[in-house]
């Protein structure tokens, strides 16, 4: 089994393992962290979020926060197997599944060029800043298009790893922030 693979069922394990009340308790830390992080991001541009997964970080609180501010968001849809953006603007918005993957549907697509801050969801991170991901490559072939993005990667501290392989095409990411 290729390396990555174990280190990402073994972190995946871990992040199943979490009881509710632990993981309340680092999303709503990480909550506090991103909102004073992006608290004077220009409402300009898009945030790209991530609609959680696989119990992921939860965004949810935050999405529904940063609307509330009138920030722009956008969420990621899986289309012709490559990643774009639909913009929401509420937390209940009209959406179909795409590998347990909840995505906007009918929304207007936003551009790459509009976006200015993508938080993405990870399963592990290394020291350098390095993500790994689910695999599928998507986020890694979106910044490599669209390039000056910045980007901030929300994870679990347990998630860290500094043993998965990274190659030449994976994308450092600006910021990784957990609880």
């Amino acid at each position: 089994m290729h390396k990555n693979k174990i280190i990402r069922l073994n972190i995946l394990k871990e992040r199943w393992g979490l009881q509710p009340s632990v993981k309340t308790h680092y999303d709503h830390q990480i909550y506090l962290k991103v909102l004073q992080k992006i608290s004077t991001w220009s409402k300009q541009k898009y945030i790209a979020f991530y609609w959680p997964m696989e119990n992921e970080v939860d965004t949810i609180a935050l999405i529904h926060t940063l609307l509330e501010k009138q920030y722009k968001l956008c969420l990621p849809c899986i289309h012709k197997d490559k990643i774009i953006f639909k913009s929401i603007t509420s937390v209940h918005f009209e959406y179909e599944y795409w590998k347990n993957m909840r995505q906007p549907v009918s929304a207007p697509t936003v551009k790459g060029n509009e976006i200015g801050l993508m938080i993405i969801p990870l399963i592990g991170f290394n020291t350098a800043k390095y993500r790994l991901g689910y695999g599928f490559n998507h986020y890694n072939n979106y910044l490599h298009y669209y390039g000056k993005i910045h980007t901030i990667g929300l994870a679990y501290s347990f998630q860290k790893n500094d043993d998965f392989v990274t190659n030449n095409y994976d994308k450092v990411l600006d910021l990784i922030i957990t609880n």
